[in-house]
């Protein structure tokens, strides 16, 4: 029987980089191969990322 699952997932990724550097769209890039390099451990589970953004929502909540 082939079964599939939406998950929601926030993460938070540091690290230390350049003040000029565009953190959120380095990440943005580097999250799909972050996933797919443990898929290894899986090799049965298939994951489409189907949506990935920032998240800047915990900005309004630091500024209340």
């Amino acid at each position: 029987m082939h079964k599939g699952i939406y998950l929601t997932i926030n993460l938070w990724i540091e690290a230390e980089d350049e003040p000029a550097h565009d953190f959120a769209k380095y990440t943005l890039q580097a999250l799909p191969e972050i996933i797919a390099a443990g898929r290894w451990r899986h090799p049965w589970l298939k994951v489409t990322i189907k949506k990935i953004f920032e998240d800047t929502s915990w900005n309004n909540e630091v500024e209340k």
